[in-house]
């Protein structure tokens, strides 16, 4: 894992900017790039999401997972659509800044909540984030989709979710299960997901060093991935969440939708409901 980490860092793209806010400069980054990272915006949330993920992992949900263990006993874990019963998770969903930041770089008038997804890389967790974008798991068509990813622990190069530059104007590679690296059944219509992690260097790579409160933001069509925790000591902790802007619209798949909720919803409905609000 130090090794790959290395090779990939070398070809991340020298200083990619960060902003202090939600400003137009940062929105239009979001917009160019695909992912935009804003420093300290949610450092009065920290204590509060830990503990969060604390009890999230104390009580997992029905989605809860632990992707394959490598040479190691540590784990990747993940698990989600727990933020009605945590606490800790709905507070930060309802109350924090978190969803003016996704309506102001989406350029979106609203902000809708989709859901929280949370991921812990434990110290010398070797199981890579495999590469993938987020929104053809999702039954969900539009531009203004995208994940908000608050680390909770400091996030160095190393350890940090990597970022293909554009990719957001791609269109859609097959979803794939990240334990068995299969494409979904039912997705052959869809291209197989570019080997990413095998020729770092066809591509301009975006990666930021996190402390706790800063955050990046990425469309759910930007192509992600990271290598496992090679630290010794220290868990990658992050709580995710995604959010829709106005033209986002329920889209049908051929294959399974993870997560598997659908509201109600039918072909080209708006994704607010019930199970979806709109909070901003």
């Amino acid at each position: 894992t130090p090794h790959m980490a290395r090779r990939v860092a070398q070809y991340l793209v020298s200083s990619p900017p960060c902003f202090e806010g939600a400003t137009a400069a940062a929105a239009a980054a979001y917009q160019r790039d695909g992912a935009v990272c804003i420093r300290g915006a949610l450092r009065g949330w920290v204590d509060a999401v830990a503990s969060g993920i604390a009890r999230n992992l104390a009580s997992p949900g029905p989605h809860f997972e632990s992707l394959p263990l490598g040479a190691t006993s540590a784990r990747f874990v993940n698990d989600y659509c727990n933020w009605r019963r945590i606490p800790e998770y709905e507070s930060f969903v309802r109350e924090s800044p978190a969803k003016a930041l996704a309506r102001a770089v989406m350029a979106s008038e609203r902000s809708i909540f989709y859901h929280e997804h949370v991921l812990v890389k434990e110290p010398l967790a070797a199981s890579p984030t495999p590469w993938h974008h987020d929104q053809p798991y999702y039954p969900i068509d539009g531009d203004q989709l995208l994940s908000l990813w608050f680390p909770v622990d400091p996030v160095p190069l190393d350890a940090t979710l990597l970022f293909v530059r554009g990719s957001h104007r791609h269109g859609y590679y097959a979803p794939r299960k990240f334990e068995t690296q299969r494409n979904y059944d039912g997705s052959d219509e869809l291209p197989t997901m570019p080997a990413i992690a095998d020729a770092p260097h066809e591509h301009e790579l975006l990666g930021w060093q996190l402390q706790p409160g800063d955050c990046v933001l990425f469309s759910g069509k930007t192509l992600h991935g990271a290598v496992g925790n090679a630290s010794e000591s220290r868990s990658r902790r992050v709580l995710t969440t995604r959010w829709m802007g106005d033209d986002a619209r329920f889209a049908p798949r051929r294959w399974e939708i993870s997560p598997p909720y659908t509201g109600g919803l039918q072909a080209g409905d708006p994704m607010e409901c019930g199970l979806f609000p709109r909070l901003l």
